[in-house]
């Protein structure tokens, strides 16, 4: 997923990013402090205040003002927030911070996280119907419906997807914020129909050069 994606998904609270952070932070290598300092300076970009202002922060949390500054210092050095100066329409700049860096961090965490989870193989699931339908409930946050699980079946008994085909193809549809089992069979349909043609052009010029070298033959022979 990329950012702007992401950062629209946060704005509209589709994305609850404290509870993301909550869970992630570890994995992105930030501190209980510098966790607890960065959702303060979520909550107050929420309501509009997009000014640095220690003063302001440390007012609203049980930290001293010293111990805060090297907070935030340590955040900047290490460009999990950054400052910008914005030109206004009267022309003075004002200071802005972002917090970007730490939204690109989670975001490739997850997908790494997400990533093991999906490619590697869980011996603890009975068949392969049951596994990819625990990916996907897991995955997509909800339960599966029959005729979903029976897509699922479909995809492994009939069309004879691979079970790691089926997770890349998974895995791709939540790269694209796409999270319905029509999209993931789509993928999966057209890498078959991708793979088909590949085939189909590497036989046809083996049969060409079949055909030349038959010819060259017959020329071997009239000579």
């Amino acid at each position: 997923m990329n950012l702007p994606v992401m950062k629209r998904l946060i704005d509209e609270g589709i994305v609850d990013f404290p509870k993301w952070l909550m869970r992630g932070y570890k994995d992105i290598l930030l501190t209980e402090m510098e966790t607890v300092v960065i959702l303060e300076l979520f909550r107050q970009k929420q309501q509009g205040n997009t000014f640095l202002n220690p003063s302001k922060i440390v007012s609203e949390m049980t930290l001293a003002k010293d111990d805060l500054l090297t907070i935030l210092d340590g955040l900047i050095i290490k460009g999990y927030v950054t400052i910008q100066f914005k030109k206004q329409a009267n022309g003075k700049e004002t200071e802005e911070f972002h917090l970007d860096e730490i939204y690109r961090k989670l975001i490739t965490s997850t997908e790494i996280a997400i990533r093991e989870q999906l490619l590697n193989e869980d011996p603890t699931y009975r068949s392969a119907i049951e596994e990819v339908s625990a990916l996907i409930e897991n995955q997509f946050q909800k339960q599966l419906k029959p005729l979903e699980i029976e897509m699922i079946d479909k995809w492994l008994n009939t069309d004879m997807y691979a079970l790691l085909d089926i997770k890349k193809a998974l895995l791709d549809a939540m790269k694209a914020n796409r999270f319905s089992m029509s999209y993931v069979d789509n993928i999966l349909l057209k890498r078959k129909v991708q793979s088909e043609k590949k085939k189909a052009t590497t036989t046809s010029k083996g049969k060409k050069s079949v055909a030349l070298q038959s010819i060259l033959d017959e020329w071997d022979k009239s000579e």
